[in-house]
């Protein structure tokens, strides 16, 4: 079965609500939306959701690649496909996204014509149930500690908050003993400080973060300097996670080498797609690292993606950040993804398990789309 057309769509999704991180506050999602079909009229689902803030290159980044590389693909075995992305060159902004939109479309394909699950065709054993944690992006303590009551109330058993936007340590340590109150004693709590501080902020505001007991704090220093988070890691007793610095397989190698992380946070969109995912996966199992498979707040399609990855994990699976999608005013899918006591469902169908919702796609779309093919 071979690749016939692949064509994607611009989109601009707004927020539902106000998110915050360390690099400013998000109010919208801007990706695109692909559609690779083969031969046989399978037509297969991909994203391609950069982050401009971390380094991820635009909308206009990810067009650009697949102009360049989407060509080469038309008339490519399927199931080639996520191999031959896997190796193409990552030198430009917009590449992972890009590569990730066609690398999921190609697995999305492949697992519709086989009718068996992405998961499935990932390799090893399937967990359907994937553990999720809420994400408390909110840009003020009282609305953070809303949100995340409201999620503890939801059945949530892990919050993960967003640090390293208030200002001193002191500070940081009033929010988050603020959510420790909200969610209880027995609620998992990890941070997210998204590269915010240097080493010696760092070390300074975890030594006063451990008190409320987090499982771990998410990439507390820039992500360019694995020596860096390494010092960190080496000065506090709570774990450290990479998040921002795992952007591939050599990246991760670097990370594993300097003893730098106890967890790798593994996003398909930053690292381009589902197959070196999988080998991301690997290499930090082998390592003795624990590995959390989260989105970089993407519509449901990529949701979609990093759930299947997620379901593929050594048991037990850790809480996953996956229930990203009411985040956004729209997730682009006819029927969405639910979190349900805290855990979402693979979908039943073959694939990814999910279909377009045609009318949120012209309603966000910004362009009239582009694409190549026969």
């Amino acid at each position: 079965m071979k690749v016939r057309a692949i064509r994607w769509t611009p989109f601009r999704i707004p927020f539902a609500a106000g998110f915050t991180t360390a690099s400013g506050e998000m109010t919208a999602r801007e990706g695109v939306l692909l559609q690779l079909t083969t031969g046989d009229g399978v037509t297969g689902l991909g994203e391609g959701s950069p982050l401009p803030a971390f380094g991820g290159g635009t909308v206009a980044d990810v067009q650009a690649v697949l102009r360049d590389r989407a060509p080469a693909l038309i008339g490519a075995e399927l199931a080639a496909v996520p191999g031959i992305v896997a190796a193409l060159p990552r030198d430009r902004a917009g590449a992972a996204a890009a590569y990730c939109a066609l690398d999921v479309a190609a697995w999305d394909a492949l697992g519709r014509s086989r009718r068996v699950r992405v998961a499935s065709l990932l390799g090893g054993s399937v967990t359907p149930e994937v553990p999720v944690n809420a994400t408390v992006g909110a840009s003020t303590l009282e609305a953070a500690v809303a949100v995340a009551r409201g999620a503890v109330d939801a059945g949530f058993r892990t919050v993960k908050l967003k640090v390293g936007v208030a200002g001193s340590p002191e500070a940081e340590a009033g929010r988050v003993a603020a959510i420790r109150e909200a969610i209880g004693p027995e609620t998992g709590l990890r941070l997210d400080a998204n590269g915010a501080w240097t080493v010696d902020e760092a070390i300074e505001t975890i030594r006063l973060l451990e008190a409320y007991r987090p499982q771990y704090i998410e990439q507390p220093v820039p992500a360019c300097d694995p020596a860096a988070l390494a010092r960190v890691r080496h000065a506090v007793m709570m774990p450290v996670a990479a998040d921002e610095a795992v952007t591939g397989l050599e990246a991760v190698k670097a990370l594993i080498g300097a003893f730098a992380a106890d967890v790798l946070i593994v996003k398909p969109m930053a690292v381009g797609g589902l197959e070196p995912a999988r080998t991301i996966v690997e290499l930090g199992t082998l390592a003795g690292l624990r590995v959390v498979v989260t989105t970089t707040i993407d519509t449901g399609i990529g949701v979609a993606a990093a759930l299947h990855l997620a379901s593929t994990l050594p048991r037990p699976i850790p809480a996953c950040g996956l229930a990203t999608g009411s985040l956004l005013a729209a997730d682009l899918l006819s029927e969405p993804l639910r979190v349900r006591d805290g855990e979402m469902s693979l979908p039943a169908g073959p694939g990814l398990g999910v279909a377009l919702h045609e009318e949120q796609l012209v309603r966000y779309a910004t362009g009239a789309g582009a694409g190549v093919g026969y």
